[in-house]
């Protein structure tokens, strides 16, 4: 599993970095924006899990694919602006409900709203126990 939380800086970075060093007849854009790119699309098919939390747009746009990490997305409580970047296919956005634990289960195109357990950090230890054996 790969995890790139708040590349926002990075891909800013990336960005100016390529547009400072890159030469005459180098491609304009940058071999590591690209590089991210080919790792966030192919990454379920080689068996790695990516979890991206950075812009689609920085300089160059990402392509669609790219955003495209999971087969399942579980939306709760989220704006509007983050639930077209999450999940694109889904319009209109689904309306986030007050009450503790709804969320919306997107799959295929669609959203499903569903109801989910809560659980305090005791019911978690519990459970994470009872599930490896240590009852």
């Amino acid at each position: 599993m790969v995890v790139i939380d708040r590349a926002d800086a990075t891909m800013r970075h990336l960005t100016r970095y390529w547009e400072t060093f890159r030469q005459k007849d180098d491609p304009k854009r940058s071999p590591a924006i690209a590089a991210l790119e080919a790792v966030l699309y192919e990454g379920r098919a080689a068996r790695i899990h990516v979890v991206y939390d950075g812009p689609a747009t920085v300089g160059v746009r990402l392509s669609p694919g790219a955003r495209e990490q999971f087969s399942t997305v579980i939306l709760a409580r989220v704006s509007a602006g983050t639930w077209r970047r999450l999940a694109p296919t889904v319009d209109p956005t689904s309306q986030s409900s007050p009450l503790p634990g709804r969320v919306h289960v997107v799959q295929d195109g669609d959203a499903h709203p569903a109801q989910v357990r809560l659980m305090t950090d005791a019911d978690a230890d519990w459970l994470t126990t009872t599930a490896a054996g240590e009852s």
